[in-house]
């Protein structure tokens, strides 16, 4: 059966996972590597399921070619007539293995995982049917740990981005969780006495789970918005930062800054909050550092598209479009200064197929659309 593509693949992701499986299946792994692959499921729960992906493809083995059709020794050496084909995987560098290795836990505090791990996916190979017997214990002993991993903090604190295209889930420890979108970069900051996220690029959608002890808090340049117990899309742009709330409520009042990432910090000493705003559900609101204007009848629907790969337009000009376009394509939409102000537009697009909105450019009467390796640039017809 046809796999179908995920639009959220991370190529780095899985890549590290194909590593890590098949060092667990060579069953050479010292405890200085076991340690290391148990901080990376633990790192993220893309990381565990990009590795029981692997498991199962590997599963599936003997199913895709039941009338053995396909004999392996000539795919391989189809394949290595195509250097293109070949790609040379690092070793990982090893620390020394003290005696009985394999008997010692992972950490002093993982005795479980270490159960659960080390006696099937490390041992070594006997024999393809003992081989399939312990990937398929691999992948049942991973899926016990699956739910403690779901609410794992990615860590106390840190960094993380997504590039152009790429759209991440995040879970916290407080069972919070954090999706971001393409080009954009957060920092998280967990203490006894507060939850802090430091959204320092581009857009992110927030669920909080409930915590009367600590508030948690998302600061955008110097918008502070605080949330108990509810949903809501934070949006930092270069001229300010849009808020948009899906469910529950959020207070926003003036906080401490940050510069970091690829938008300049706002000028001025402050925001236009004067004093703390109470959004509900179905609000938005956006604040530069002049003005704090509310949304008179937001569109929360398409504000949160993008979670589902949409681009949603409501009379946006083209400048508008071509920022947005921009953020999940490498080959860049330039509007030349003669178009600007020709048209606006409204409608629904697909952010994974950029040829959808280049069709809708070129039907437009007045437009000349014009494609390069590099770009394609939107210029009023003379």
């Amino acid at each position: 059966m046809e796999r179908p593509v995920r639009p959220d693949f991370n190529t780095q992701i899985h890549e590290e996972a194909c590593e890590w499986f098949i060092e667990c299946r060579a069953g050479d792994l010292d405890g200085a590597a076991r340690a290391e692959f148990d901080r990376w499921l633990r790192k993220s729960p893309e990381h565990l399921s990009a590795y029981l992906e692997i498991a199962a493809i590997w599963n599936e083995g003997p199913t895709l070619d039941p009338g053995n059709r396909w004999d392996l020794d000539t795919l391989i050496s189809q394949a290595c007539e195509e250097p293109g084909n070949i790609i040379a995987l690092e070793r990982r560098p090893r620390s020394p293995a003290p005696a009985q290795e394999p008997e010692r836990a992972l950490s002093n505090d993982n005795q479980e995982t270490r159960g659960l791990l080390g006696a099937n996916a490390l041992e070594p190979q006997r024999g393809r049917k003992h081989a399939r017997r312990r990937l398929v214990s691999i992948a049942a002993s991973i899926t016990l740990v699956t739910a403690g991993l779901a609410t794992y903090l990615l860590a106390s604190g840190g960094v993380y981005a997504t590039t152009v295209g790429e759209q991440r889930s995040l879970a916290l420890a407080d069972g919070s969780t954090v999706q971001l979108n393409s080009l954009s970069r957060i920092r998280v900051r967990y203490s006894d006495h507060e939850r802090i996220v430091e959204l320092l690029q581009g857009e992110a959608l927030f669920r909080v789970a409930k915590d009367a002890a600590r508030p948690f808090v998302v600061r955008s340049d110097k918008t502070r918005v605080q949330a108990v117990g509810t949903q809501f899309d934070v949006y930092r742009k270069v001229d300010g930062t849009v808020v948009t709330v899906v469910e529950g409520s959020v207070a926003l009042s003036e906080g401490h800054g940050e510069s970091e990432g690829n938008n300049p910090p706002n000028q001025g000493s402050g925001t236009a909050l004067p004093a703390a705003i109470v959004l509900a559900a179905g609000e938005q609101i956006t604040v530069t550092p002049k003005a704090a204007r509310r949304t008179p009848h937001p569109n929360v629907a398409g504000a949160t598209a993008w979670t589902q790969r949409q681009l949603v337009f409501d009379s946006a000009s083209l400048s508008e479009v071509a920022g947005e376009f921009n953020r999940y394509n490498e080959r860049k939409l330039v509007i030349d200064a003669s178009a600007l102000g020709t048209l606006h537009i409204s409608g629904v697009f697909s952010s994974t197929d950029p040829a959808s909105l280049i069709r809708f450019l070129r039907d437009r009467p007045g437009l000349r659309v014009t494609e390069t390796a590099t770009e394609i640039r939107v210029e009023k017809e003379p």
